[in-house]
């Protein structure tokens, strides 16, 4: 018994110190864990179990992102690098990590996404990037991505929405681009999936011409899908989603003007401003 109980003492010893600054445990799903918040790291540690499923590193000094570094978690679900240094993303030739189904990479310095940046991954659900830099973005950006449920892009720079990103994502159902720069959305945009159940586009400049009738038609008929979030609280708004210019419609719910307004010049006796002239001259 004596044996026993001094046996057990060693394996729970063992799991709790195997690597200094991380902490074995499991997720809510009871997979195996490596807790190793703000401990310094600048690479994946030696010594971690290699049959870990979820690897949490968030508060590091990770300053690039080598796949390679995670190979020998052949059952690797879910790693963790938010709020670290890393400033880009490789693309694979192959599937290093074909496992993976979270990527968390939140809080770096990404400022663009190359074509197939998450081609190492081939079967990521969940994609986290929102508080980066990123401004800059490709129709292939997430390529190989077929099995992607949810995007969160929310607070970067990205000012412009490439007319064919979303094509290599058909099983989207989360999109989060809240407190970009986008101006306008391309026509068709969703064609490659019309319905995304939940859609968040609120704290944009949206520029309320012509060239945005595709969006205003499509939060028409998907007004309900369109989501706020105010700290832990998400309610549908579709009105969440207002102009920033013209100056005569900023702060304007979309959804509340018709196309003609989009596309109708101003009113009154002043001549119209550059930007009104602009929006107007957009229609033909």
């Amino acid at each position: 018994m004596q044996l026993f109980v001094l046996l057990f003492l060693l394996a729970h010893l063992d799991v709790v110190t195997a690597v200094a600054g991380c902490h074995s445990d499991r997720d809510k799903d009871h997979r195996p864990q490596e807790n190793c918040t703000a401990a310094g790291f600048s690479d994946v540690p030696a010594g971690l179990e290699p049959t870990t499923k979820v690897l949490l590193f968030p508060n590091n000094l990770f300053s690039s992102l080598s796949w390679s570094s995670f190979h020998i978690f052949k059952d690797i679900y879910e790693i963790d690098l938010t709020d670290n240094k890393v400033p880009d993303v490789t693309s694979s030739v192959s599937p290093v990590l074909p496992t993976l189904s979270v990527l968390r990479l939140s809080s770096n310095r990404l400022t663009a996404l190359s074509d197939g940046a998450f081609s190492a991954c081939p079967g990521l659900t969940e994609l986290y990037l929102y508080n980066n830099a990123i401004d800059t973005l490709s129709d292939k950006s997430f390529s190989g991505l077929s099995k992607l449920e949810i995007l969160d892009l929310t607070s970067n720079r990205i000012k412009s929405l490439p007319a064919l990103m979303l094509h290599p994502l058909p099983a989207i159902e989360t999109l989060y681009l809240e407190n970009n720069k986008i101006t306008v959305m391309p026509d068709n945009w969703f064609s490659q999936k019309e319905e995304v159940p939940y859609l968040y586009l609120s704290a944009n400049p949206w520029a309320c011409s012509c060239s945005l009738g595709y969006l205003r038609r499509y939060l028409d008929e998907y007004e309900l899908n369109v989501y706020v979030r105010d700290g832990p609280i998400i309610k549908s708004d579709g009105e969440s989603v207002v102009c920033d210019s013209p100056q005569r419609f900023k702060g304007t719910p979309v959804l509340t003007l018709e196309e003609s307004d989009l596309c109708s010049p101003p009113t009154g006796a002043g001549p119209p401003g550059d930007l009104d002239l602009l929006f107007s001259s957009s229609c033909y």
